[in-house]
């Protein structure tokens, strides 16, 4: 097999060169060259009086990436893996790793300055770590395609609860199957014979995301991680806390049954911090009478947890858009809004999906023959349940020539998408439509959001308008007419009309047009989190200049005054 011992034999007789350098008596491992193109090497480090055995394992991409140094029979309290005995000796980013540092050089050098600092404890351990915790359950291994969500409620329990039973719920799109995926929505505590207390439940929103069927599992506290990362290590840790939970019932499930026992334990979350954390078992019988077992580390799942990694988008959770035009910009907006924690979107469109359309559509064929609104309402369900996504399959101004009977006029539909919404979004790129929109909004005193792009996706306009701090959309017209805010882009070329498609339409990519929905988004993201849920009215434009194809697009910003000419604005003070 080949090795980066072939490509760069003389880098690595200077690996070799440099162990001897240092007095290091380190030998390659010949058989796992031979039989696996590996690069290992073993040998003895004395330090401190002590002589540690130390493994050398090179990555086939060496010189360009660091090889990992495995003590295995030192047990460090930090900075090693527990299970596999790599030490942590640099800092995680590959930045910490040059391709001419060596092998020698890590075990003669960074080894005994961890073991000293490990020695030193206290300030100079911590000053010299990376400010970040090392929790232990990352070094389990989660099958592939299962996930067991755990939601606040569960890792908050008091420490002298050490024992209890529970369910995970699946989603009513996810049954119950071998490979498990589920939210542990309850945790209860047995009292006597009879008599249960109802520990934890997950929140309402979860629980409905996950509103199908359950399976029961059985738990314990552990006083500390097991003391191996297989499942059976789990297993007899459970049952030595509690005997008989490490065999919990069989539930039977698509494709045979699974029997579920977890462990609950603290680790560190953050430097010097420590929470719990969930390790699952889950047993597995197959409908072929094949048997085995496999761990799931829990997911924390909570709007605390998913907002840790966004910027200062808190305000979101409480605020609602309404999302006029859930088209090629419209739709990807509105995911976008959903990541970053948006509590309500309504989203109003009445069109489906076709197949041409998802070349710059949020999702793919899937897709295809839904209505807009009802596939978004349930894509938004499952994959992020702390967004209500309410939908409005309605076209506007449809209603003119639709004689059936109905129960709500149009100004109904529109007081009902309207009412209590933070900001509006139109992203319909339908003037008529915006201007409606815009009365209705501006009496309302609600912000507003236009988002559009121009033929070819050549450029596109971003505009902010908030009917108490600034111009009104037919102020932006007016703008844009005279020439006093430019105009993005286009292509002027011919339109085209794909077979099968009603209607003429440009080529574009959706890559295009993906500058002007993050704009759209930050700017819809900034205005929610004002402390009043408004802003200055602002303009962005988008080009992509002419030329080869691959330049960036270039933007510029203005103030949307209110403009003289307006019918509106007019009178009032600017």
């Amino acid at each position: 097999m080949r090795s980066w011992k072939e490509r760069f034999p003389e880098r690595f007789e200077h690996e070799l060169a440099a162990f001897a350098e240092r007095g290091l008596d380190f030998e390659l491992d010949p058989t796992l060259l031979a039989e696996q193109g590996r690069v290992v090497l073993r040998g003895v480090l004395s330090h401190g009086g002590k002589d540690i055995d130390l493994e050398v394992h090179y990555p086939d991409l060496f010189p360009y990436l660091r090889p990992e140094v495995l003590a295995k029979g030192l047990s460090l309290s930090r900075h090693q893996n527990p299970y596999e005995g790599n030490l942590c000796l640099l800092d995680r980013s590959t930045r910490a790793w040059n391709p001419s540092d060596t092998g020698a050089w890590l075990v003669a050098e960074r080894v005994p300055h961890l073991l000293d600092l490990l020695d030193a404890g206290g300030e100079d351990l911590r000053e010299a770590e990376v400010p970040q915790g090392e929790p232990q359950s990352s070094y389990f291994r989660t099958q592939l395609a299962t996930a067991i969500f755990v939601p606040a409620e569960a890792l908050e329990l008091s420490a002298d609860v050490t024992v209890g039973s529970g369910r995970i719920s699946c989603s009513v799109a996810e049954p119950p199957q071998l490979r498990v995926r589920g939210l542990l929505s309850e945790l209860v505590e047995k009292r006597g014979t009879k008599k249960t207390r109802t520990l934890a439940r997950a929140d309402e929103l979860l629980r409905t995301r996950f509103g199908g069927a359950t399976i029961p599992l059985r738990w314990v506290r552990l006083a500390a991680a097991p003391a191996d990362n297989t499942p059976q290590a789990v297993l007899d840790a459970i049952e030595g806390v509690q005997p008989g939970f490490g065999s919990p019932p069989w539930e039977g499930v698509h494709g045979g049954q699974v029997a579920i026992a977890a462990a609950v334990f603290a680790e560190e979350v953050r430097q010097d911090e420590y929470e719990d954390t969930w390790v699952f078992v889950i047993q597995v019988r197959q409908g072929d009478g094949s048997a085995g077992s496999y761990l799931v580390r829990g997911e924390r799942l909570s709007r605390d947890d998913l907002e840790a990694r966004l910027p200062a988008t808190t305000r979101l959770a409480e605020r609602t858009v309404a999302l006029a035009g859930l088209g090629a910009l419209g739709s990807v907006i509105g995911f976008e809004l959903a990541r970053a924690g948006l509590g309500t979107l309504r989203g109003l469109d009445f069109d489906t999906i076709e197949a041409g359309t998802t070349v710059r559509w949020a999702r793919g064929i899937t897709a295809v023959g839904h209505l807009k609104t009802d596939y978004m309402r349930q894509a938004i369900e499952l994959d992020y349940p702390y967004t209500k996504f309410e939908p409005f399959a309605h076209q506007i101004g449809g209603s003119a020539h639709q004689l059936t009977a109905r129960q709500e006029t149009e100004l109904d539909v529109l007081e009902r998408f309207l009412s209590g919404s933070d900001l509006m979004i139109d992203a319909t790129a339908e003037i008529g439509i915006q201007q409606a929109l815009g009365a209705e909004a501006n009496d309302r005193g609600i912000p507003q959001l236009y988002v559009s792009a121009t033929e070819g996706a050549r450029g596109g306009l971003v505009a902010r308008v908030d009917p108490q701090q600034g111009g009104c959309w037919l102020c932006l017209q007016w703008h844009l007419n005279d020439g006093s805010i430019p105009l993005p882009a286009l292509d002027r070329g011919p339109t085209l009309q794909p077979r099968g498609c009603a209607a003429l339409t440009y080529a574009g990519a959706g890559y295009d047009l993906l500058p002007v929905i993050a704009q759209a988004a930050r700017v819809a993201a900034a205005t929610l989190s004002e402390e009043d849920g408004a802003g200055s009215s602002d303009v962005f434009i988008c080009t992509f200049e002419e030329g080869d194809g691959l330049q960036p697009p270039t933007w510029s910003s203005h103030s949307l005054d209110r403009h003289p000419s307006c019918p509106i604005c007019a009178g009032k003070e600017r």
